[in-house]
């Protein structure tokens, strides 16, 4: 009975994580147990699990007396999370440089040619597409890089909500700049040169982070 609630809790936690990352669930929506073991067709107990481990993890956040909703972020937090993961996330691709394996680098190629096959095209389904793959491209990095605490301290400032949905923020230049950049770490990597792969990562991150600061801005001038 446990493992079945357990199963039951990872898949609420699956399901309502995705939903905040594609957009399904904007920020600001508060969720009850009721609709989400509605949906699913399960008991309110391992739903009402996957909520507070949601609110722990960032996804979610809870109010006192007034209930629980999809998390938010302000121009500030953004900008610091972004900031942190630059810094982060540079130094993991250049251990990487010095560490990553040939079976790795062409795994890295296969990825990004996976990324680009559908162009620079904006619809949705391709932008969800992109962000699956694109994880797996920095988690790959990651892995090559033999960094654990470094990654350790990376994954929280990765697995934000904002973060993921940084594709959906993009417009098609950002897009190619993203491809371009993709391409770069990993000519760096091939060089074993182990600056160039840190800046490049610094410069990907930062302009992933001016992409989310001018979504927002242009967002909060039209509201």
């Amino acid at each position: 009975m446990e493992h079945k609630q357990a199963n039951a809790a990872d898949q609420a936690y699956a399901y309502v994580r995705e939903r905040v990352i594609s957009g399904d669930f904007a920020a600001g929506t508060r969720l009850t147990e009721w609709q989400i073991a509605d949906a699913l067709g399960t008991s309110r107990t391992p739903v009402r699990e996957a909520m507070r481990r949601l609110v722990g993890d960032g996804f979610l956040q809870f109010r006192p007396n007034v209930g629980t909703f999809v998390g938010s972020y302000s121009t500030k937090e953004i900008s610091e999370l972004f900031e942190l993961r630059a810094l982060l996330e540079s130094e993991v691709a250049g251990a990487a440089a010095l560490r990553i394996s040939g079976e790795q680098l062409e795994q890295l190629t296969v990825l990004q040619q996976r990324i680009e096959e559908r162009g620079l095209d904006l619809g949705r389904d391709n932008l969800e597409r992109i962000a699956g793959l694109n994880r797996e491209f920095h988690r790959l990095i990651a892995q090559a890089s033999d960094s654990p605490r470094t990654v350790g301290m990376l994954t929280n400032a990765i697995e934000a909500p904002v973060v993921q949905q940084t594709f959906r923020r993009y417009s098609t230049a950002q897009l190619q700049r993203s491809f371009h950049q993709h391409r770069e770490l990993i000519d760096a990597f091939q060089s074993r040169d182990r600056s160039w792969a840190r800046d490049a990562m610094s410069c990907h991150v930062r302009a992933a982070r001016f992409a989310m600061l001018n979504a927002s801005s242009e967002q909060a001038g039209g509201s």
